[in-house]
């Protein structure tokens, strides 16, 4: 497993060492890309390869870096992609699409909300040093939680000496450590060290880090103010220092004094390591670092007095200091250990390897839908460790709530095609990371939502705005069976369907038969009253219907008639019942989909016209009797033992038209015809 670690610069701070800790781990196997530092020869003495390139300007101009970095990534043979900063996250995220390595983020900071900030929750994992990080991506920018990983920084136990609590001599030295910006608070301990030297006057403060050359005033007013409290025998700015196991070995207290929240707080977990008592501010993850008064002291942040008292209580109580130092040695053994540490980093790595996310595009029609499970099963099948998602209409998603061959179904407006609304989906989409975004939809809206996902990798057909798309199958307009279609994309994954057959999940029906007063032992009847709103030329003429059902009452006396439909087929469904016998049940618009599913597969006969429940009393192994006029069954159904498919071809079948005066390929089919075809089945 080769690793690409992409930050800034190589120069002093946790993060930076961290990445210099995983060099000695990886040694040739590490890959680094800054924009240069003091740490770039500590990586090469330790086997990593660096390269040096400008990814921590601010700049639109940085993202000209895409292909010389996507360049290295195919040179290297990168298999994860790690960014530790947003600059190099945009760039890294870009130069990485498409291809077979992995994208992973560490929030090393509590971004602002910003689009600029986005881009840290776009990782297929999303690694956070603490708690405080991870709850802030996921409320602030709706990273979900199975992408977090909660990863400690660490700390090399052998680097730091460690002096044992009990014969240790703590000196009259005083340390805190941190870059010089007014998001540490130096100025509210250098007022608490005013404080402290009226009781101690031998007692020194060193605070050692440099000023970015935005804070240079900021240091100046700093040293200004240990110049006008006449301190400068007591408080020295040591500046960069590499030796800092050397600086905690010498130190009698380490102060932390952050105004803002911490992400973590290596400079505690180094202390700790050293053995050193630790004093921080309430901020951020220092509170999940240290448990108060039992391996270290917290106080409040801006408040000099607190700092002093706490300064003052573990010099003047040796007793205190070696509580708290053995404690938190403790702690750092158990918790924050370089081999712990580094272990949990390599699952991740190992798992956004071979876990893969797959999310499947078919927004509409219900028929299509259903049609689409065959390709479900088989991805779920031939895709090891993935989690498969559906994203469809809010009306069909109740039905696949249960589907075994899903993880998560994402329910979406009939709106979709909405400009507003497509972007919504498509951040949706975006911060899920997905691997592969199949598109069985194939429509304008959908190839914009897997593009506005920025996927790693897409497939579908090159129609419409297929040119979106990272794979492709070139589209043609020959004949073929839906699952055909669809095992043509699957293709591109190296997936085939092994059975081409309409499937259902396995069902239990008894409930929904009570409640509409049915049993198994009837013999049942489906008939289904209408096809669509628009699609008017599919209908079965109600005439038609009306005799079915006169004949099956004359010559199958026993049966139940069963008429199903949706909400707007209701009125019809009426007039069809009142001027038939008792033997008919009219259920048009009381059934939610999954009960339809669970009394189709009850019936002993199905009569339906070319749309959505055909596909489904297929899927379940009803015998069905499929009515097409307009629209061609070979196109739009899949052959089955229990399919029977009874069509009139005249000089206009197949004329696709949503509307017609005359009708004649379905007024054509008698209901004398359909009785005899379930007669057939019911014999069988």
């Amino acid at each position: 497993m080769k690793v690409l670690q992409i930050l800034p610069r190589m120069n002093l701070g946790g993060v930076e060492k961290g990445v210099v800790d995983l060099a000695y781990h990886f040694k040739n196997d590490l890959v680094v890309i800054s924009g240069g530092g003091r740490l770039v020869e500590e990586l090469k003495k330790a086997g990593a390869v660096h390269y040096r390139l400008p990814v921590y300007a601010k700049s639109p101009l940085s993202m000209l870096l895409i292909p010389r970095l996507r360049r290295i990534i195919k040179k290297e043979g990168i298999d994860i992609v790690h960014a530790r900063s947003r600059v190099p996250a945009w760039i890294s995220f870009f130069a990485n699409r498409g291809l077979n390595s992995q994208f992973i983020t560490t929030a090393h900071g509590l971004y602002a909300r910003h689009i600029f900030s986005e881009v840290m929750g776009w990782g297929k994992f999303v690694i956070c040093p603490s708690k405080v990080i991870a709850r802030h991506m996921m409320d602030y920018f709706g990273v979900p939680q199975e992408k977090i990983r909660i990863i400690s920084r660490w700390v090399d136990l052998s680097a730091f000496l460690y002096g044992d609590p009990a014969t240790r001599k703590y000196s009259q030295t005083v340390v805190s450590i941190g870059r010089i910006s007014p998001s540490k608070g130096f100025e509210y301990l250098i007022h608490a060290f005013r404080k402290v030297v009226r009781n101690k006057p031998y007692l020194t403060l060193h605070i050692i880090g440099e000023a970015e050359p935005s804070k240079v005033k900021y240091l100046n007013y700093l040293k200004s103010l240990v110049t006008r409290f006449s301190l400068d025998y007591n408080i020295k700015f040591l500046g960069y220092r590499q030796d800092i196991q050397k600086v905690m070995k010498d130190a009698s207290v380490v102060v932390i004094p952050s105004v803002i929240k911490e992400a973590f707080g290596r400079v505690a977990v180094e202390a700790f390591a050293s053995g050193v008592p630790v004093i921080a501010t309430k901020v951020g993850a220092l509170e999940e670092i240290i448990k108060h008064r039992e391996d270290g002291i917290l106080v409040a942040p801006r408040s000099p007095e607190e700092l002093a008292h706490a300064i003052l209580e573990i010099v003047d109580t040796p007793a205190l200091a070696k509580k708290l130092a053995t404690n938190a040695r403790k702690k750092v053994e158990v918790h924050y250990s370089f081999t712990q540490c580094v272990s949990a980093l390599e699952d991740v790595y190992l798992k956004a390897l071979t876990q893969k996310r797959i999310l499947v595009l078919k927004i509409s029609s219900l028929g299509d839908l259903i049609l689409s499970i065959p390709a479900l099963k088989a991805l779920k099948e031939n895709v090891p460790h993935s989690t498969i998602t559906l994203i469809t209409l809010k009306e069909y998603a109740p039905l696949f709530y249960e589907c075994p061959y899903l993880d998560e179904v994402i329910a979406i407006e009939a709106t979709y095609k909405k400009i507003r609304t497509l972007l919504k989906i498509g951040l949706e989409v975006r911060r899920r990371s997905f691997d592969y975004i199949i598109d069985l939809q194939n429509n304008f809206a959908s190839h914009c939502i897997a593009f506005l996902g920025l996927y790693q990798k897409s497939f579908g057909y090159s129609r419409k705005l297929g040119f979106l798309l990272t794979h492709r199958v070139k589209y043609t307009k020959e004949t073929m069976s839906p699952l055909d279609s669809q095992e043509k994309v699957l293709n591109l994954l190296g997936v085939r369907l092994k059975e081409k057959k309409l499937i259902f999940w396995d069902i239990d029906n008894r409930s929904v038969l009570e409640k509409f007063g049915l049993h198994t032992s009837d013999t049942l009847i489906g008939i289904n009253v209408s096809a669509s709103l628009r699609w008017k030329t599919k209908n079965w003429p109600h005439t038609h219907i009306k005799k079915l059902i006169e004949i099956i009452a004359k010559d199958l006396p026993g049966a139940k008639v069963i008429l199903v439909g949706d909400r707007h087929s209701t009125d019809d469904a009426d007039l069809i019942q009142s001027a038939s016998k008792k033997n008919v049940i009219n259920l048009c618009g009381r059934t939610t989909l999954k009960e339809l599913a669970y009394l189709l597969r009850a019936f002993d006969v199905f009569v339906t016209q070319d749309t959505a429940s055909l596909h489904l009393a297929l899927s379940v192994g009803v015998s069905t009797v499929a009515l097409f006029g307009p629209t061609d069954p070979a196109r739009h159904v899949v052959g089955a033992d229990t399919l029977h498919t009874m069509v009139k071809h005249l000089p206009c079948s197949f004329c696709y038209k949503p509307r017609c005066p005359s009708r004649r390929c379905m007024d054509e089919i008698t209901p004398q015809e359909v009785f005899a075809k379930i007669a057939q089945c019911i014999k069988r």
